[in-house]
């Protein structure tokens, strides 16, 4: 009679584990699509007692589907793609400063310089002269307007990597203090999977924006590293702040819970921050630094030939444009000289006193710099086009890493799901074999009573 209790009480143990196994694959069924979510199976276990014929079974809580490898993966393609991603964007924006629908440098040069043509046809008459000195107004706040525009982008990457920051460290701040509540929970025996899930997301949300590489230790715990520092240990998280440098640059900095402030600035390459301070630093510094040449070039040959002639009032050695102190700078000072502001008659069109008021070879020498060598580069809008087709390649070459990226991070994607997502196909299929061997022990159970009945109507 033991041995038909034994039965019993195993086929008992069976229905129970496969009660189990079906709840673990109702609730992956349910969260199909819900982001984020990994698989879990119930942990069937045999409790084997020393007796061949004696042992049940027991469904020791569920196991999470995780791999570590494709989950690795995962995040440093979100990283490179967070950092493709926001350079992209920024560089779409600098584009549109520097080649705008219309009204562009290059036009304001040609414009400039065909009012010169003019003048030099007519150098006597007020309306040329005023048409000249307006179009040169125009150059000025063309090239001005322009280095202010990216003056403005700069400043807006920048507000952008620091608002970046503030969302990071708040996921930051949640991704320690789960590793408290997963390492609490598993000292306890329980299985914490919707937290870890939780973790997770939050990771993948921290990958995108800076990168990251998670370190599992035995109690469930993450460690956080990322731009060569450890962002999160067990329940302390670092806070991540931006601002800049003594020149300006964009600094990203650690700041540890013992009150250590690191600089990562330099391994800040991945996740948005990474492509913002690309952006911001090389790019559009690249960008405005080309700039400024080109707009000390300009101001410095125009002058030179300027300078050399004779204005109606019979004065010479004046500037159109304010003469650049320095390279840096000298697109966001480029202006009219002041002296000639609002005075046409100072124009000088003639190279000596005595050819005024009709003499024209300094205006025909200066309408003949549209088309010479810009300090040994192209003529001058030329020279811009030059400038803003770079912005424009680099504009390009940052779409095609970004659609590039999408594609990698989607792969990556798949792969890890097809190793901790749900399939429909495979939880029917455990569905049917689970609900078989429910059956199966139940039939055991229906057999055992049988055989009991018949034992005890004999005795």
């Amino acid at each position: 009679m033991s041995s038909l209790l034994g039965l019993l009480n195993i086929a008992g143990s069976g229905l129970a584990a496969q009660t189990a196994a079906i709840d673990a694959t109702g609730q992956n069924v349910a969260n199909v699509n819900t982001p984020g979510y990994s698989r879990v199976t119930a942990n069937l276990e045999t409790t084997a007692t020393g007796d061949t014929f004696s042992g049940t079974v027991q469904a020791n809580g569920v196991v999470r589907s995780y791999n570590q490898f494709t989950y690795g993966n995962l995040l440093s393609e979100q990283g490179k793609g967070g950092a493709a991603d926001a350079r992209s964007q920024a560089l779409n924006q600098v584009q549109s400063v520097m080649a705008p629908g219309s009204g562009t440098i290059a036009d304001s040069v040609n414009a400039f310089f065909t009012s010169a043509t003019t003048l030099g046809g007519s150098p006597s008459d007020p309306s040329a002269r005023a048409v000249m000195l307006q179009s040169a107004t125009t150059l000025a706040q063309s090239i001005s307007g322009t280095a202010a525009g990216l003056s403005s982008e700069r400043s807006s990457l920048l507000t952008q990597a620091q608002g970046v920051a503030t969302d990071l460290n708040g996921e930051l701040s949640q991704i320690a203090k789960l590793n408290g509540q997963i390492a609490s929970a598993t000292a306890q025996g329980s299985q914490p999977t919707d937290l870890q899930d939780r973790r997770d997301a939050l990771v993948s949300k921290v990958s995108t924006q800076i990168g990251a590489q998670a370190i599992q230790d035995s109690k469930g715990n993450y460690t956080l590293l990322s731009s060569g520092v450890a962002l999160v240990t067990g329940n302390q998280a670092s806070a991540v702040s931006v601002g800049v440098d003594a020149s300006g640059k964009m600094q990203v900095a650690a700041n540890q819970p013992g009150g250590a402030t690191i600089d990562i600035t330099a391994n800040t390459n991945a996740g948005s921050l990474g492509g913002l301070r690309e952006a911001r630093d090389t790019d559009l510094a690249a960008a405005s630094s080309q700039l400024d040449q080109f707009a000390s070039n300009l101001a410095t040959a125009v002058n030179a030939v300027q300078s050399s002639g004779y204005g109606l009032d019979g004065v010479t050695g004046r500037n159109l444009f304010t003469q650049p102190a320095t390279v840096a700078g000298a697109a966001a000072s480029f202006a009219v000289d002041p002296q000639v502001v609002g005075n046409p008659q100072f124009l000088a069109a003639s190279s000596t006193a005595a050819g005024l008021p009709g003499g024209n070879d300094v205006a025909v020498k200066l309408s003949q710099l549209a088309s010479q060598s810009l300090s040994g580069g192209p003529p001058p809008a030329q020279a811009f086009g030059a400038l803003a087709a770079s912005v424009g390649v680099a504009a390009s070459a940052a779409i095609s890493e970004s659609e590039t990226r999408t594609e990698t991070v989607t792969q990556a994607k798949d792969l890890n799901d097809s190793s901790s997502g749900v399939s429909l196909d495979e939880e029917m299929a455990n569905m049917t074999a689970f609900q078989n061997a429910y059956a199966a022990s139940a039939k055991v159970i229906q057999t055992a009573e049988t055989l009991l009945n018949t034992l005890m109507q004999m005795l």
